[in-house]
């Protein structure tokens, strides 16, 4: 075998391997362009803000062909000295869903377009947006996850990103990201 034959095989099975191209997957909102001030109305309705606490709306494409349903998060994940704290938790949308509208993480502990809610670190399983202390502005990062996953079973303990953060480990085809800002 010459190596042209050698580096046309090689090129194919790269080829092969290679389902997506890096970056096609990408995460936006209509309320809030990349690195943006999140909208008034995404604060949180409680502590000391008084907001509307209204999910923004969330579009995504370029998910990989396989994905079988997807996961998303919403973390200040350099709060608490950079442990992070969790503002919202969906699993188990549905693989045809590419959006959720604005305010679909109102409802506890399903989303009306299909999947669930985890634990938030308020301890509720639906959205709660932003409130933080005085004081430079917050990172908001909202993260969708493409599954390998059909269901996640989410029987026994209750489920918290922690818990989610484990069992999709090793199930994630791509993942996109989207942070907006918020300060107090």
């Amino acid at each position: 075998m010459n190596m042209r034959s050698v580096v046309g095989i090689i090129t194919l099975l790269l080829a092969g391997c290679a389902s997506q191209q890096p970056g096609t997957f990408r995460l936006t909102s209509s309320a809030f362009a990349a690195g943006a001030t999140l909208p008034d109305n995404t604060m949180l309705n409680g502590l000391d803000c008084h907001g509307e606490n209204v999910s923004p709306a969330l579009a995504w494409s370029g998910a990989p062909a396989e994905t079988k349903s997807y996961a998303l998060i919403l973390d200040d994940y350099e709060a608490r000295g950079g442990d992070g704290f969790i503002h919202w938790v969906a699993y188990n949308i549905p693989a045809t869903a590419t959006s959720l509208s604005a305010n679909a993480g109102a409802a506890e502990p399903d989303l009306a377009a299909g999947g669930r809610h985890a634990y938030n670190d308020f301890l509720k399983r639906r959205y709660d947006g932003p409130c933080p202390p005085e004081g430079p502005p917050h990172k908001y990062r909202f993260t969708v996850y493409a599954l390998d996953l059909p269901v996640i079973d989410d029987a026994g303990t209750p489920m918290t990103w922690r818990k989610l953060r484990f069992i999709i480990r090793g199930h994630v085809l791509a993942q996109a990201s989207l942070t907006g800002l918020r300060g107090h």
